[in-house]
Formats: C-alpha cells, structure tokens, sequence
C-alpha cells in the first residue's frame, strides 16, 4: 500500500447504470481491486437507459456509491448543471483538494466527459482527469481528441486503439496508454463436463454492433444439422424479444434474461464455448469472462482487441465476417467452427486450458490494477490541466455539433437536399432523423433505412421503414448520423449504392 493510495479519491461514473453493459463490469471490477488495495474509490451511478435492465449487479464492499438515479438519464437534451453538481458533491464527499487531487475517469458517454470539463475549468488543481476509449469507434476516439486539454493521460483498452490514437494526438503519444481490461482468473477450472456441446453469449442483444441476428441463424443452423448442443443467449436490449420469440421456437436456444456477475459465473462454468459475432470491440469483458473460465472464444475477426487476445486455433478461434456480410453467411462460419470443437474433444480439451492460461497470463485484475495504479500515480504527480475558458463543456457545443446530433445538422441536410432531386433513402430512423425532419418534409423520400428489425414493417411520417437489403437498389442514401456515419456509409457502398453524407 502506497501513501497515494491510502488518501488519493477516485471517481468512476457509471453512465448506463448497473445495465448490461461491459464498462459497468470493468468499473465495478477495478474499484473493488483499488479498494482491496487503500484506494478511496466512489461510483456516480444513473439510471439505465431504455432496453438496458438492470443486471443485479452488486456493489463492492467499501466502495462509496452515490446513487444519481433521481436524475434523467445521461443525454443531450438535459441541462448539465444537475449532473455537475451531484459529482462535486460526490468528490467533496471523497476529500478532494489541491493537496490530494482527486482522479476522475469519465468513459463511455459524452455527458461525463462534458462534466469533467466543467470540473477542470475552476478545479483543476483538485482534479486529474484520465479518459477511457473502450470501442475501437471513430466517435469514442473523438471523445478523447475533443477533451484532450484536461486529460492528464488516456487509455486504450486494446492495442489498436492506444495506437490510433497515438496517430491523432502525436503530441501527446507519451500519455496514451494501453491498458487491457482485467477480470477475476481462478487458478484452474473443473474438466468438462460430459454431453452436448454448450455455447453461451453473455452481453447486450441487439444488432448495430453485436449482430444477435448471427447467433439466432447459428442456433437455426445447428439445430436443421442436428448437432447435439444448447445455446443460451444471456441479456437485455433491443432484440430481446427477437430472441425471446426465437427461443419458443428452437428447443435448442435458451433465452436467460440479465444476469449479476456471480451468475455469470455459474452460467460460464456450464459452458465450453464463447460466441460473439460483434462488428466492433475494443476488448470484450464478455470474452475475458469467459477465457477466465475456460471458455474457448470462437469471435469475428474484428480490428481491435481479437488479436490482442486469442491465438487463432490456440486459445480460441477468430471468424471472418465483413461488417456488412448477410447474418447467414457468417453464421455458416461460425457454425463451422462450432463442429470443428465439437468433433474433437481431445482438441477442444487443450483449447480450455490454453485460454484458461492466457487469461490467467495477460488478463488478471491484479495486472489490471497494477498498470492503473502507476497510470494514477503519474496523473497526480503531473502538472493541473485547467479546462479552457474559451471552449463550451458540451461535447456537442465543443465539438461545433451537438452530441449525437450537431446544431448545424438540419443546415447541412437542407444543403444536401437542394443537391439531390431525389427519390432519396434516408438511412436513420433515430434522435439525428427526427432532429432534421423538418427539411426532410419537402423532400422526395422513398423510405427510411433502419437497422432495428423491430422497427420494420412501420412507418415514420408516412415513409416505409426497411432494411438495407430491402431498399432500392439505385437508390441515393442520406446518410442521417454524426456518430456512426462512417461504418453506415461503408454498408451502403457495399450494396452499390450512393451514400451522401453530411460530416
């Protein structure tokens, strides 16, 4: 125990609440570690969002939760002042002053950077903000790139996105840090239990980034093919009752609704393999969990985090699929690879216990802990970096957008517009369509694009709401995003159409 670490506060927002999400697994993991070790550590806790039930999570023993759920959920429409004051209150709470600074790690949500902002402009000296990047997106990196001024230093969670951001910030490429993500590692696991292969996938259900669609096709797959096996899909968000439905359907696929981080465990130790199909990660906690427990991982070849923790056919098995691939198609595949173990015992056997030590090995909380504590020891020691005056906290205001949805966003639309004759698509059936609608009522529109299947089959103002799949296929696209405009313009070249993009 250090003498930082016996009066140096640190606090960690939880912006989603205690939902299913893998950044409250790794807050609550890492305050419990800094504990155990003389840390003062608070939790700001809100509320869950829609379609993110709360898991039951409980909270570690000694650390300081400050419950925030009496107000709004984090978004860009409330004001900030309520949220500023409930985390100076909290950080007067943990003690502290320009002689014990206090370490603030604002992640996942723009609003907590916002707020850290807003602390930096007039307590800086009190202050050592330090942000995380947890998905390897263009929109977490411009977090990090907007706020850079305040932040003492920043994490990538995986290799690739430490490195990218290095590219985006040379001048501060000796503060970005990477930092993999770390879990609870027993010294060995139980053999496998005998019967039918068992699949498990623990996290959020919905289509955008995780593509649950896959997992439905692979239990559809596997149960036409007869393989002997159980998949059980663990979770909330927007396709549960996508996958409830499907569950009443397949007697193979089992639909357990949010699970706590000690019931997780029980559902691993029943488990022999990992599935996760994800189009983007950084480093999944979902994916450590399971190697953890000897889970062999059988994920989509993604950019980031895949590599920095599977050896290919070693500790787990990497899957080719495109971003805009049809769910069956990497279905087939990952169906392929579930034969390839269940069909070789002896193999998957050896598969177990070499993810079992890899886990063991890079992906412990003690490594984790360790490599966040001297990250906080040199935020401390460093110099106060003061907010400046001149720029808006807002992320949207900072950024000259706003938030999710610019404050030029329906001037840049209407400009598009007066370009394209039309008929147009509009690819968005979210907050940034609406935001614009009202240049879009004079447009000539065919239909809105969405990628939430519980959304098609309806209307929004009269237009259809469809698929891409299902859109013309010589149809222009407006793209309707500031956050996910890149990976939205990519899916529509990929259909060989005309993406026109506002950002």
């Amino acid at each position: 125990m250090s003498a930082e670490s016996e009066r140096t506060p640190i606090l960690i927002p939880l912006s989603q609440g205690l939902g299913v999400n893998g950044v409250a697994l790794w807050a609550l993991r890492l305050s419990e570690a800094l504990v155990q070790r003389g840390w003062t550590v608070g939790l700001t806790v809100h509320g869950e969002p829609s379609h993110h039930a709360n898991a039951g999570h409980s909270l570690p023993n000694g650390v300081r939760a400050y419950d925030l759920r009496h107000l709004p959920p984090l978004s860009d429409e409330e004001p900030m002042h309520p949220y500023v004051h409930a985390y100076r209150e909290a950080l007067t709470d943990l003690g502290w002053s320009a002689d014990t600074p206090a370490v603030f790690l604002p992640n996942l949500d723009p609003k907590t950077f916002a707020i850290a902002a807003s602390l930096a402009s007039s307590n800086a000296d009190q202050l050592r903000v330090v942000g995380w990047q947890h998905s390897d997106t263009p929109f977490d990196a411009t977090l990090l790139t907007t706020y850079e001024p305040m932040l003492s230093a920043m994490v990538g969670v995986s290799s690739q996105i430490a490195a990218g951001l290095r590219d985006q910030m040379v001048w501060r490429a000796e503060d970005i840090k990477h930092v993999p993500s770390g879990v609870e590692v027993p010294q060995s696991i139980p053999p496998r239990k005998d019967g039918p292969i068992r699949l498990v996938y623990t996290g959020r259900l919905e289509h955008e980034q995780k593509r649950i669609g896959v997992l439905l096709e692979i239990a559809k797959l596997l149960h036409e093919a007869d393989v002997e096996h159980t998949i059980r899909l663990i979770g909330d968000g927007p396709a549960a009752s996508e996958v409830a439905m499907a569950a009443k359907k397949l007697t193979n696929l089992e639909w357990v609704p949010p699970a706590s981080r000690a019931e997780i465990v029980e559902h691993l130790q029943w488990a022999d393999l990992k599935i996760l199909a994800s189009r983007y990660e950084g480093l999944s906690i979902s994916m450590l969990e399971a190697m953890a427990h000897g889970v062999v991982p059988i994920i989509s070849r993604v950019r980031s985090g895949a590599l920095d923790a599977i050896e290919h056919g070693v500790s787990g098995l990497l899957v080719d699929a495109g971003p805009e691939e049809a769910d069956i198609t990497i279905a087939e595949r990952f169906g392929d690879a579930v034969l390839e173990l269940a069909e070789a015992p002896d193999r998957l056997a050896r598969m177990r216990n070499a993810t079992h030590e890899r886990a063991k090995a890079n992906f412990d909380i003690s490594r984790h802990a360790d490599a966040c504590e001297a990250l906080f020891r040199d935020a401390i020691a460093a110099e106060p970096r003061w907010w400046p005056l001149d720029r808006p906290c807002a992320f949207g205001s900072a950024t000259g957008g706003g938030g999710s949805v610019p404050p030029d966003a329906a001037e840049r639309a209407a400009k598009a517009l007066s370009r394209e004759p039309g008929p147009l698509a509009i690819y968005g059936a979210g907050r940034h369509t609406k935001a614009i609608g009202h240049v879009l009522a004079g447009a000539k529109i065919s239909c809105v694009i969405d990628d939430d299947r519980m959304n098609h089959g309806h209307t929004l103002w009269g237009w259809p709401v469809v698929s891409l799949d299902k859109a013309p296929p010589d149809a222009s696209v407006l793209i309707s995003s500031f956050m996910h405009q890149k990976p939205m313009a990519e899916r529509v070249k990929a259909k060989g159409m005309r993406a026109i993009t506002l950002y």
